[in-house]
């Protein structure tokens, strides 16, 4: 993968400048270095997935998929951002993230850093509700492509709405039912319908968007 699907000084745009190809090439060494630093915290802490391949005479090395079970959000968007450019392509053209907005295919790599905030918040028992979390500042066209897909007003981000949406996008993207989505959207529904009737008013219209339940509703059409 690292010699055949990584961008590198060596296979760069023509049209790159000299440092722009040396940016390339740092970024494949840092990824080789996570790379190894994933499997080697992996084969310390005994993880079935990474020692049965190491432990075994008849492998050779760590197969990728095994490597995609042990790496995080953060190591994972990372990878996906090295790609050449047509392995980009055609992983968002497989998931539905083609489009005019994203002709450098960036989008794929971009959301997974935007929802790995939130994951990160939710494994650490953070706060959710307002946002807070978001560290990653979404690019234009990643807040225009959600709005054109599933057919709202505006995205910004700025609310856990916007990142719940997000995640139903993908759910359908990655093939789960309509039945198993429109539950988890009732089911956001109960909590915040819930979170509204037990504060105040004046502290709910702050964190709860007014038009939460339009769009909602257009999110269900959209599924």
């Amino acid at each position: 993968m690292l010699s055949s699907k990584v961008n590198s000084f060596n296979n760069a745009p023509v049209t790159y400048t000299p440092d722009q190809k040396k940016k390339l090439q740092q970024n494949k060494l840092a990824l080789s270095a996570k790379i190894h630093a994933a499997l080697s915290r992996a084969y310390n802490e005994d993880n079935p997935k990474i020692t049965h391949f190491y432990n075994n005479i008849g492998y050779s090395g760590v197969p990728l998929w095994a490597f995609f079970e042990i790496i995080n959000m953060g190591e994972l968007g990372f990878l996906l951002s090295c790609l050449h450019l047509d392995v980009r392509k055609e992983i968002s053209l497989t998931i539905g993230l083609g489009t005019p907005i994203d002709t450098d295919y960036h989008l794929v790599y971009k959301y997974v850093y935007l929802l790995k905030d939130l994951r990160n918040s939710v494994a650490h028992n953070a706060v959710v509700f307002d946002a807070r979390f978001r560290k990653f500042d979404p690019s234009r066209s990643m807040k225009q492509f959600l709005k054109n897909e599933i057919g709202l007003p505006f995205v910004n981000f700025k609310s856990i709405g916007d990142y719940f949406i997000l995640i139903c996008f993908f759910l359908k993207a990655l093939g789960v039912s309509k039945t198993e989505i429109k539950a988890f959207i009732r089911e956001y529904e109960r909590i915040t319908k819930e979170y509204i009737a037990s504060v105040d008013i004046a502290v709910s219209s702050i964190v709860v968007r007014s038009d939460l339940g339009t769009r909602l509703e257009t999110l269900k059409r959209y599924i």
